[in-house]
């Protein structure tokens, strides 16, 4: 037998058992993470908005008992050919897809389990990737009685999940 046949059949015999043996294998699957009792394990991590207030704000927040209400609003940008097949709710700037608040009594860490969104509401925005607003007021959150004045947040859901969302909040007066 030539030489170079030799090598190749070497060769051909030497790939045939590692891909035997490759095969031969099984992949043990990792585990999978734990939940908390009732958590559903479709749904994304969720964020946490850290409420900070200035020393002045947290004063008379305590004083006045007042309740401070964080919203959160789940959306997404309409894309181009949902809006040209004139879906509802598409001739809107943004597409509603969910919409959540909670109320705490001064600064702190807010939590929020982010939603299952249906998958036909997902393909009416942009790439599929919610947005979120995040808005904190006190009061009945009308301009005219607010006592604070706090930031707001609005980007990609995800960095939301990866980061957190952090707000600030003063006297409306400082």
């Amino acid at each position: 037998m030539p030489a170079h046949v030799a090598r190749i059949t070497g060769l051909t015999t030497a790939a045939a058992t590692v891909l035997f043996a490759l095969a031969a294998c099984t992949r043990t699957p990792a585990p999978a993470p734990a939940t908390a009792p009732g958590v559903d394990a479709a749904r994304g991590n969720g964020f946490t908005v850290t409420l900070a207030l200035s020393e002045a704000a947290s004063r008379i927040v305590a004083v006045e008992h007042a309740t401070i209400t964080v919203s959160a609003e789940w959306f997404g940008y309409p894309t181009v050919a949902a809006q040209q097949r004139q879906l509802p709710g598409t001739e809107q700037a943004w597409l509603s897809l969910h919409r959540e608040t909670r109320e705490t009594g001064g600064a702190g860490e807010v939590h929020f389990r982010s939603p299952v969104f249906d998958p036909a509401d997902l393909a009416l925005i942009e790439r599929g990737r919610p947005q979120l607003r995040i808005e904190v007021h006190d009061g009945d959150g009308s301009v005219n009685d607010a006592l604070l004045d706090c930031g707001a947040f609005q980007g990609e859901l995800a960095s939301a999940e990866r980061d957190g969302v952090g707000i600030d909040c003063r006297l409306a007066a400082e």
